[in-house]
């Protein structure tokens, strides 16, 4: 076999860049070594055939969170094991089911096998791997941990998944119950009280108020559906035009966290716990204070809370405490700033802002199993609510006709 590898000189840290035949990677691994070679990036030189091979990769498709999150477990556990970046990543891809993912992480590979560095190389797929991932990257390879941080890269990214998965499994109930309820209060509106309304009509007695309610109720679903529909559209239309101001995307950020229960139980408890997690393991990869502030700030997502850190990091620059000024802004609540205070005074920042993300989301956690089981059965009342209505408003006419012809 054929490779071409980059090595330095151990005695003169001169770089070398040959291509030489052996039998696999690691013998050429251990003959340059014996030659006194400090093996950087080892490539084996491709046939025409293998060539043809990845230009048939999709160049399209999706990746999903889980699969970059296993991906950076496998890459950690490889480099861990001794492997070369590149040969880890080969390795990697080949196990890959998502062809359009094992696509990418070749062209990594052949990135890197060219001269490029790994950050770099990640960068081209913003999607895949954003500026934190990326960020954490570039701090590893610029200290030579780069398989310890991307354990605590993977960790991170577990970490978040997990957090997603508890938050789906949590509404994923109650919204099969909504969609139910809607699907009977649909069934109920729009097939059987009309049919009753035909009965009631040719009977020509008169109806009772409840049943003239639901009746009404009835009619003017059934000539204003599509009117309502389109209403709904244009309105979601109008939303998604309208948030790409930023005064108006600020409003609505506003607004979410003064939704009732929902906005300080949910949406400030997620947003607090996604900054603490990604500052701490910014700063737990080498990433200085200032630049993972800038990075935290983004992965928010959060007008409200962007402009908060901004400030902090803004005073932080000038050299003051980030536990001080998180203290000022009225976003933060005074538990993160006392953590971060501890964790400044023992030089254990990034571990006491962990720690903190755990306690977000364990709190979330529990607001959500309580919102949960207080939820389902609120909807399934609504629903026989809804049916106890309808029963009786198409049966008390039946009972008066009845009363009449005795």
């Amino acid at each position: 076999m054929e490779f071409r590898y980059i090595a330095s000189d151990q005695k003169t840290g001169r770089q070398i860049i040959d291509v030489t035949t052996a039998d696999d990677v690691s013998a050429l691994v251990m003959r340059l070594k014996n030659e006194g070679l400090l093996p950087i990036k080892i490539r084996e030189v491709k046939s025409s055939n293998e060539k043809l091979k990845v230009k048939k990769i999709p160049t399209r498709g999706r990746v999903k969170g889980k699969e970059v999150a296993i991906f950076t477990r496998q890459l950690a556990t490889t480099l861990g094991a001794g492997l070369l970046l590149t040969e880890a990543l080969d390795t990697i891809a080949d196990d890959l089911e998502n062809r359009y993912f094992r696509g990418i992480v070749t062209k990594i590979s052949e990135d890197i096998q060219g001269g490029t560095n790994f950050s770099v190389a990640l960068a081209k797929y913003p999607k895949l791997f954003p500026v934190t991932y990326t960020a954490i990257v570039k701090s590893g390879e610029a200290t030579g941990t780069l398989h310890k941080t991307m354990g605590s890269l993977a960790k991170y990214l577990e970490d978040s998944e997990r957090l997603k998965e508890k938050v789906k499994s949590a509404i994923r109930y109650p919204l099969f119950i909504v969609c139910f309820a809607f699907f009977v209060v649909a069934v109920i509106v729009l097939f059987l009280i009309p049919r009753f309304t035909v009965m009631f009509a040719g009977a020509g007695a008169q109806l009772p108020l409840l049943t003239r309610i639901v009746v009404g109720v009835s009619n003017f679903a059934l000539h204003y559906t599509l009117q309502f529909l389109m209403t709904v559209i244009v309105c979601w239309l109008l939303y998604l035009y309208l948030s790409k101001f930023y005064k108006v995307r600020f409003w609505i950020d506003a607004l979410k966290l003064k939704l009732p229960i929902v906005g300080k139980e949910i949406i400030q408890k997620d947003l607090l716990s996604r900054f603490c997690r990604t500052l701490g393991v910014l700063l737990s990869g080498g990433v200085g204070l200032s630049y993972s502030l800038e990075i935290s700030s983004q992965v928010v997502n959060h007008l409200l809370f962007q402009e908060s850190i901004d400030r902090v990091r803004i005073r932080v620059i000038s050299g003051s405490n980030i536990s001080d000024e998180l203290r000022t802004q009225k976003m933060f609540p005074h538990l993160v700033s006392k953590m971060i205070a501890v964790g400044e005074k023992t030089g254990r920042l990034d571990d006491m802002l962990k720690r903190t993300a755990d306690y977000y989301d364990e709190e979330l956690d529990t607001t959500l199993q309580n919102l949960t089981a207080l939820l389902e059965p609120a909807l399934i009342i609504f629903i026989g609510g809804i049916v106890l209505i309808a029963v009786l408003a198409l049966y008390l006419p039946i009972f008066k006709l009845s009363t009449a012809v005795r």
